[in-house]
């Protein structure tokens, strides 16, 4: 398999951010005419897809296509060079990917070589559940199970410690529960490894082995302090940091 996991698209890089990720879709999709665009995360398909083509894709030479305008999801997925699923609510986006018994399809065209990238919602699908979104359930899914294209969970837009936020003209912290709070809720009830993305954190994930191209990320284990890896590091399917 060949996959590029990203927590967060072009409003959460910096320009430098944006040229290596750039780097890496293009590498991924080489050699290929058209990558299917699985807009299933926002309600608005079609708008979806224009604006991800319009102001983000950045292949010129390689055409993206949105789903939701094949009569056949199915074949769409059965016959594409190339995937792409965009970002926006998980619950929703694994519903429809349910509804339309697409999940069995998906995931065996990408075990089976079909290149894969996941922006926010796109990566947790990757992942065995979808149990560590951050989304609202603002719709219910017949189940959490995602894709398990990686044996670990994903938390997208993950910061550490509390955040600050702007009340008028002063900025307070907002004391509620932290991500790294949240992430040791799931571990009480599973066993799963979770990886934290900070915003704009991607990685590249190939022949069962991951590196993290940009930004930072926090690795929790149940019953272990979280442990913070950078860009250039490797990591396997448990997510051991490979030296």
């Amino acid at each position: 398999m060949d996959l590029l996991l990203s927590s967060g698209g072009n409003s959460c890089l910096k320009e430098e951010q944006i040229t290596i990720l750039h780097h890496h879709m293009k590498d991924l999709f080489n050699g290929i005419k058209n990558v299917l665009f699985i807009s299933y995360a926002q309600e608005q398909q079609h708008q979806y897809t224009k604006k991800i083509r319009e102001k983000w894709w950045p292949l010129n030479d390689v055409k993206l296509v949105g789903i939701e305008e094949f009569e056949s999801p199915r074949e769409a997925i059965m016959n594409s060079e190339g995937i792409y699923v965009g970002g926006g609510n998980t619950f929703l986006l694994t519903k429809k990917l349910q509804e339309n018994n697409l999940i069995n399809s998906l995931r065996n065209v990408v075990k089976n070589g079909i290149p894969f990238m996941g922006v926010s919602a796109g990566s947790n699908i990757a992942c065995p559940t979808m149990m560590t979104t951050n989304d609202m359930p603002v719709v219910m899914p017949k189940t959490f199970e995602t894709l398990g294209l990686v044996k670990f969970q994903i938390n997208a837009h993950y910061h550490k410690g509390n955040i600050w936020y702007k009340d008028d003209e002063s900025f307070k912290m907002h004391r509620g529960e932290t991500r790294a709070r949240r992430i040791s809720e799931f571990h009480q009830f599973n066993e799963t490894p979770v990886i934290g993305l900070c915003e704009g954190t991607a990685i590249r994930w190939k022949e069962g082995l991951g590196r993290i191209l940009i930004g930072d990320a926090s690795i929790f284990m149940p019953n272990k302090k979280p442990e913070k890896i950078s860009p250039g590091v490797n990591i396997d399917e448990c997510l051991n940091i490979i030296s």
